[in-house]
């Protein structure tokens, strides 16, 4: 029942035979879709409501939420802080006890780096819709008792833009910090010395159209893979925006990430990141949480999208993807100069684009040091674009500072993908939405367990699980789940099937 790939190859992978397809002993790994939601109303602020989302048949302790917002940036933001301030502060709270515990110099020498870095540099680049929005979220706060939650939201977005290895990132902060301010660099070096954790980047995303799919439509899937069982996911949200005189768009993550983790907008454009440890990096630049939600508000096509991305700025080196529906319908109709995905490496000042069979990643080898063998690690196919965490144009690759060999975890799950696409491809059957579900659910991060079973393991990373099928307004979404030693990955979860046209 499972497909081995060509042995040519330098690196060989057991993939998981097409799943969802009529004979049940091909079905090892099936994940859980849960199409009949609804949706109950528990919070209004002005125009904006909060639900929760009831999905009976789906293994949630706590239910996901959902806050549709509308009005003035200013007013969005006002009733976001309002409806889910008391949601923010814990998740924060908890969130940086497990990340760097209940440390001796506390919380609050952290927050003030971390106030400074985004006031001196981070911040510096963000839209003035977006200030507007954050004015507005720290008013609401304050409104039902928290002070602090617009700070909180812009050290939400510092630590979202930092480098893989939390220690880096606070050598970072040391770095910039006032000399003469003696006081938090003492603190930080103090948790720098003694923080065992790092921001774990192991994400992986793909868009698939043309031959490739049901209908010639766009398909695409994010997993964020992440540091897990940290508690946020006590607060899963999907936040669903109307900005006025944009496209309106929804991104998925949790209570307190203003940005865009990933995300679909009305014209069907989905947005995508994974990490890539570069060794250029900036945090002068446009905070990449809030630089996908630009995109999705912005642009149609990917043609549009790639020209926003050229005039703002990189910060820390990203693996990105912009999926475009109407892209995906001009190719259907015979018109093959649109591309519908496109890949964005990128680090400080310099960003690559791909489509599908790039050269540049179909001519990319590893060298060994020591026997100067070379292996082939590029492997882009027809109608399709595909990235885990590391990249494929020649400068990103001089500058990237993890494993680039063939037995790297990152070219395992590129090649996971690929060799899914090929087992699709070479059955004949084309890629739904489940199907999307499926490769998107294989490659999630589940720790030491194979990727195509879930076991009761509590060591996995992968903590948001989304595939997207934007030519019919339509999305599937999972969350890690639960807390201790009862955490499971998102892709060992329920997926919620989101029908988009209703909250569009």
């Amino acid at each position: 029942n499972l497909y081995s790939p060509n042995m040519a190859r330098s690196v060989v992978v057991v993939v998981l035979a097409c799943l969802f397809m009529a004979e049940e002993n091909n079905a090892v790994f099936t994940p859980n879709i849960v199409s009949d939601l609804s949706f109950q109303k528990t919070g209004t602020s002005n125009s904006s409501s909060l639900y929760t989302i009831n999905a009976p048949g789906a293994d949630y302790t706590r239910d996901v939420l959902l806050i549709d917002l509308h009005g003035s940036r200013y007013q969005m933001g006002y009733d976001y802080g309002y409806l889910l301030g008391a949601a923010i502060k814990e998740m924060y709270t908890t969130f940086l006890n497990s990340l760097i515990g209940n440390h001796p110099v506390g919380d609050e020498l952290l927050a003030k780096a971390l106030d400074w870095q985004y006031k001196k540099y981070l911040g510096l680049q963000v839209p003035v819709e977006y200030d507007e929005e954050m004015q507005g979220i720290a008013a609401g706060g304050a409104a039902v008792g928290h002070d602090d939650i617009g700070d909180i939201i812009k050290r939400i977005l510092v630590l979202a833009n930092a480098p893989g290895d939390i220690k880096d990132f606070l050598l970072v902060l040391l770095r910039e910090l006032e000399p003469h301010d003696t006081e938090a660099n003492e603190a930080l070096s103090k948790i720098i010395a003694t923080t065992p954790h790092k921001f774990r980047g192991m994400c992986s995303m793909f868009g698939a159209y043309g031959s490739r799919t049901e209908g010639k439509k766009l398909f695409s899937g994010r997993n964020l893979d992440w540091n897990s069982n940290t508690g946020i996911n006590k607060y899963k949200l999907v936040t669903v925006f109307h900005p006025p005189g944009k496209n309106a768009h929804a991104t998925f993550g949790f209570a307190g990430v203003w940005g865009a983790l990933t995300g679909m907008s009305a014209k069907g454009v989905t947005v995508h990141e994974a990490n890539l440890e570069e060794n250029e990096i900036t945090f002068g630049g446009f905070p990449w949480l809030l630089r996908l939600r630009y995109v999705m508000e912005n642009a149609n096509t990917t043609e549009d999208a790639v020209g926003l991305w050229q005039h703002t700025n990189n910060t820390v080196g990203f693996n990105h993807m912009v999926t475009s529906a109407s892209d995906a319908q001009m190719y259907a109709e015979g018109n093959t100069q649109y591309f519908p995905v496109v890949a964005i490496e990128t680090m400080f000042n310099y960003s690559a684009y791909f489509h599908p069979n790039d050269e540049r990643e179909a001519t990319a080898v590893y060298i060994d040091k020591n026997t100067s063998t070379k292996t082939q690690i590029g492997f882009p196919l027809k109608e399709t674009v595909f990235r885990t965490n590391n990249g494929f144009d020649p400068i990103i690759r001089q500058h990237f500072m993890w494993s680039q060999a063939p037995s790297s975890d990152s070219e395992r799950r590129y090649l996971i993908i690929h060799d899914a696409f090929l087992d699709y491809e070479t059955r004949g059957v084309p890629i739904g939405l489940a199907e999307a579900v499926n490769i998107t659910a294989i490659v999630g991060d589940k720790g030491h367990q194979h990727p195509y079973e879930c076991t009761n393991n509590t060591d996995g990373s992968n903590v948001l699980s989304v595939a997207f099928a934007p030519s019919d307004m339509a999305l599937a979404a999972a969350w890690e789940r639960n807390g201790g030693s009862d955490w499971r990955p998102a892709a060992c979860s329920s997926y919620l099937h989101f029908d988009m046209t209703k909250w569009f």
